[in-house]
Order: structure tokens, then sequence, then C-alpha cells
């Protein structure tokens, strides 16, 4: 793996390990529309402002380059709705280990769409991998303890809604990395995502304006506005990006076997800022579903991409 590569995904990493903290915290503030399309936006404009200066914007991209990338903005925009609303139910450290499951869906998925892969789902390493996996969910979930929801002041029906929607997200996020890898690997990382990023914008903003209270970013103007710009920045335009700019040069599933790292990196940071620990016994949950996902990521990173 190049070293440019791998210093973009420990970005992409580590930055999108951040954004779950900010969201949670946006919780406070504002609905989930109304923080999701600002944030957007926020993001859009930024990655439009920097392809223009740098003469991105003038890249002509062809009607089939355009309709992959509305899929990719697509898939994008649902994942991105499912991922904002988990955090208005539970908390990070659940949900980040939940998501791990990610690298199953990209395999059913391959397996489905790619007639190249077709032989992963019957290797042992990746049915051995996935099994554990979704044990070590089942097992992180069964073990929750009732009195740190309690703590936390999360209900056991608001538990259940979030450990839904995790899944919900686990499996949109894996048609998204498999969007990016297969539709777009013929445009630059930044006009892709520029591109992706305003039309994701554009959706979520219409979903603010139907269902959200947009009012609120300005009744009364809130300091937590230049907040949530500063994570769009973060977490959305430069994330993202780098996401996109390592692709080039690696497969999908070796990047997402390396992002099996997150939950360590989200857990740490939940339990710093809002207190949300994991029992021993979820930590040890949490270990069986990174360490099954990994085997599942590394039995498919075996075959050649089609």
């Amino acid at each position: 793996m190049p070293l440019r590569s791998f210093f973009l995904l420990v970005t992409a990493l580590f930055l999108w390990a951040m954004g779950p903290i900010f969201v949670k915290l946006f919780t406070a503030y504002y609905d989930a529309w109304t923080q999701n399309a600002f944030r957007y936006a926020c993001a859009a404009v930024l990655l439009l402002v920097f392809a223009r200066v740098r003469g991105h914007l003038g890249y002509r991209l062809t009607r089939a380059q355009w309709g992959k990338l509305a899929l990719v903005a697509l898939a994008n925009l649902i994942m991105q709705v499912i991922y904002v609303q988990i955090y208005y139910f539970i908390y990070p450290s659940v949900a980040s280990l939940i998501g791990r499951l990610n690298i199953v869906f990209v395999t059913v998925l391959s397996f489905l769409i790619f007639k190249d892969e077709r032989e992963v789902i019957r290797s042992p390493r990746f049915l051995f991998g996935s099994a554990l996996a979704l044990a070590g969910v089942v097992f992180v979930i069964a073990v929750q303890d009732p009195q740190l929801l309690s703590r936390l002041n999360v209900a056991e029906h608001d538990f259940w809604i979030g450990i839904v929607l995790s899944l919900g997200y686990a499996f949109f996020i894996s048609v998204y990395f498999l969007a990016i890898k297969y539709a777009v690997r013929d445009i630059p990382a930044l006009v892709s995502f520029t591109h992706v990023g305003w039309m994701t914008a554009s959706g979520l903003t219409g979903l603010a304006l139907a269902f959200g209270n947009v009012s609120d970013l300005w009744r009364p103007l809130s300091p937590m506005l230049g907040v949530m710009a500063v994570s769009a920045l973060l977490c959305i335009a430069i994330a993202h990006s780098c996401y996109y700019a390592a692709l080039r040069d690696i497969k999908a599933v070796v990047s997402v076997s390396m992002l099996q790292a997150m939950p360590v990196l989200v857990c740490l940071f939940s339990a710093l800022v809002y207190g949300d620990r994991l029992s021993l016994l979820q930590i040890l949950g949490g270990a069986v579903v990174i360490f099954g996902a990994w085997l599942a990521a590394m039995a498919q990173a075996r075959v050649p991409e089609p």
C-alpha cells in the first residue's frame, strides 16, 4: 500500500471517529434534519470554493459519469439521514460497533453484483469472520448495562430504535463504499466528492425544509453554528476527500479492513466526552466484532478486483 494512501486513510479514520461525537453534541440544539442539512451545506460550499480555486470545476464529465455520481449521492443521502438519526436515540460506542457489520454487507453485495468476487462468500475465513462479527454484535447488545442507559437518560425503547438504525446505517454505508469504488474510479477524487457533496446537501436541505425546524439555526443565533461548520470541514469535507483519494490506489475492502479500528477511537472519544463506557463484557464482545470483521475483510481482500 502506498504511504500516501495509508496516510490518507488514517486521516479519514481519525476524522470520521470524531463525527459521532459532534453529531451527538448537536442533538441538544437542533433536530436531525436541520443539523444534517447545515453541516452538509457547509461542507459542500467549502468543497466548491476549494475546487474553484484549484480549477477542478472545469473538469468535464460525461453524461454517464454524472449518472454515476448521482447514484453515489443517493446512497450517501440515505446513509447520512440514518447516520445522524442514530445519535438521537443512543450514544456512539454501541452504534460504532454495530456499524462494523458493514464488511459483511460489502461482501454480500459484492457477491450479488460482481461475479469475480463470488468465491468469497464460500470462503471459510469469511464465513467464520462474519459469524464472529454477528455473534459479537448480538453479545454487545445483550449485555448492555441498564444502569448505564439510565445514567445517560436512554430509554429502553430508544435503545432498540438506535440499534435498528445502526444496522440500517451499516448496510447503506456498504452501498456507499461500493458505489465510490466502482462508479467513480475514473473521476478525480476532489471532483467526485465536490459534486456528490452538493448533490447530497441539496437533498438534505430539501428534507430539512420539509421536516425540520430550520428557524432554530437563527432563533437564537448560537456559537454552536460555528462548531457545526468546523465539524463539517473536518468530518465531511476533509475526511471524505481523503477517503476518495485513497481508494484510487487500494481496494475498497482493504480500506474497510483498516477502518475496523474506528470503534476503538469512537469508544475512547465517547467515554471522554459523554461518560459512555462499555462494560467489560461489552469490550470483549466488541473485540470479537472487530476481529471477525477484520477476518471477513481479509477474505475478500484476497480476491482480485473486477
